[in-house]
């Protein structure tokens, strides 16, 4: 009878704790990949339930103490942040180079030789990305690159609508698509109660405040405006004056000066012909006639991130008070309207003299989708604003993965040994990436890795995965289509997080003793 000996593990308990936390993690966040991922429902200590499918959000909502959970949450908050996407494949690549790591130091690879073979394939994987990407040509193009990532986070219908009207509200400002700074006039305001198929892109910015003066002053055209950002009130957040009164009889005058003062702050917008006044904060009610009577439209507590969304599209400036109101700071537009909509009036202000902008109205089944759509169409759109000073794509669904991995086990032959196995195991991380994508599409495992290395990719041979048919197919689909800086900012940050965790051989936690 022959017993097996248990092996012994070359790495130490803290090496082991880290190891096994990255791989949980990128087991977690795997079956939420790609258009056929899954959901995550996520429970707080409150109670409060979310259904998270990006990378970052999973992260964040699990509130996880480990230090691996905390560097792989900066992996894709730096996605988040500088692309706009690629957050759960950011922490898969940066999971699966730390696994095939852990394979080699369990052959006694020290870990320098790992993080030298690693660096020497991002080199090689950089410069073969700047080798086959191509740059984006028309309309069509910037739809399906919008598109192929919204497939990762909604259905094919709700993909289809919402990328159209990203590009739309793209395309009514800047139909070049040459102009970055396009985004920043581009307003996202979603609604539950209704289909995503219901969503809709309007002409201006829409914003939901309060009006004070009538509503039979809208709609009003050739608009001079003003923006204060304090209230325009007697109270202790607005005007501040001290008044002393003796005599009751006194009580009629301190009205009247109370009166007086707000007349006062009114003025300067009389001076400057203003029509429309908006406010962050409140405006006493008492200035309704007043106001009413001079044609002026005065609109309280408007949100703030509106108010610079018509600041930038009207060059109007936000003063602290009426008072510092000048020729300076008022800004111009053609048209200031209301809508119904979502059983509520909303103002529409368009033609801004500046610069044009549109608003994208998403909604959403539930109210408890809202923020989270808000935040995806504002992820997208930092996507297609950095596309727009780096203007070159890939396609999509594995074709630049299966190029790469096959690319650098040709390249590993090429060094010596050691090196050899740490690019070859980089390789091996860049193939698992397709591999995540055909297994939660449904692909047999086996069948989907023997098709790869029998396919042999290169950048003249298209090979993708076929999800309608659960296969590697040869026909060209352009329709699925990255960002090649996405891919490029991919390798670096993932590269880089697996490298430094590479270098930790031991976990001290510091305790704070108060005095």
């Amino acid at each position: 009878m022959t017993v097996k000996t248990p092996s012994i593990s070359k790495l130490n308990s803290a090496q082991q704790n880290i190891f096994t936390a990255s791989k949980l993690i990128g087991q977690m966040t795997m079956s939420t990949f790609g258009p056929f991922g899954m959901e995550k429902l996520t429970v707080n200590n409150y109670g409060d339930a979310f259904v998270l499918r990006d990378g970052k959000s999973i992260l964040e909502k699990s509130d996880f103490d480990h230090p691996v959970a905390k560097i792989l949450l900066d992996v894709s908050d730096t996605m988040a942040k500088n692309v706009g996407d690629g957050t759960i494949s950011a922490i898969l690549l940066t999971s699966f180079l730390l696994e095939q790591a852990r394979i080699n130091l369990e052959k006694g690879i020290h870990p320098n030789v790992i993080i030298d073979g690693y660096n020497q394939s991002l080199d090689f994987s950089l410069s073969l990305l700047d080798s086959i990407k191509f740059s984006i040509q028309d309309k069509s193009q910037w739809k399906n690159l919008v598109y192929s990532s919204l497939s990762s986070k909604f259905g094919t219908l709700e993909s289809e609508k919402i990328s159209q009207l990203t590009v739309d509200s793209i395309h009514n400002i800047d139909p070049l698509f040459s102009d970055p700074n396009t985004v920043d006039y581009i307003t996202v305001l979603s609604h539950g109660g209704d289909s995503t198929l219901n969503s809709n892109l309007v002409d201006g910015i829409v914003f939901d405040a309060d009006p004070l003066s009538k509503s039979e002053l809208l709609p009003l055209t050739d608009i001079k405006l003003a923006i204060i950002s304090s209230s325009l009130s007697i109270s202790d957040e607005g005007l501040k004056k001290e008044i002393t009164i003796n005599e009751p009889q006194l009580l009629n005058e301190f009205k009247k000066t109370e009166k007086q003062i707000l007349a006062d702050n009114i003025q300067p917008l009389i001076n400057n012909g203003i029509n429309v006044l908006f406010s962050h904060k409140t405006i006493d009610d008492s200035l309704i006639s007043k106001l009413d009577s001079l044609g002026i439209l005065a609109v309280k507590r408007v949100p703030m991130k509106s108010l610079e969304q018509i600041e930038r599209s009207t060059g109007c400036i936000i003063v602290n008070t009426s008072k510092e109101i000048s020729k300076k700071t008022i800004g111009y537009c053609s048209n200031l309207t209301s809508m119904k909509m979502y059983d509520k009036n909303w103002f529409v202000l368009d033609h801004g003299s500046k610069h044009k902008s549109n608003t994208i109205l998403i909604r959403t089944e539930t109210q408890r989708y809202s923020d989270l759509y808000e935040d995806i169409l504002h992820r997208i759109l930092s996507l297609v604003r950095i596309s727009m000073v780096n203007p070159y794509i890939v396609y999509g669904s594995g074709w630049f993965e299966f190029i790469l991995s096959n690319r650098l086990r040709s390249f590993s032959l090429t060094n010596n040994r050691l090196s050899q196995l740490a690019i070859h195991s980089y390789s091996n991380a860049i193939e698992l990436l397709p591999i995540s994508l055909g297994l939660n599409a449904g692909f047999n495992n086996i069948d989907l890795i023997v098709a790869i290395r029998n396919s042999q990719p290169s950048p003249d041979r298209y090979i993708h995965l076929d999800y309608s048919n659960r296969k590697l197919s040869n026909r060209k689909n352009s329709r699925i289509i990255e960002s090649a800086f996405m891919k490029r900012q991919l390798l670096i940050t993932a590269t880089e997080a697996a490298n430094s965790i590479l270098r930790i051989d031991d976990i001290h936690e510091t305790k704070t003793q108060g005095k």
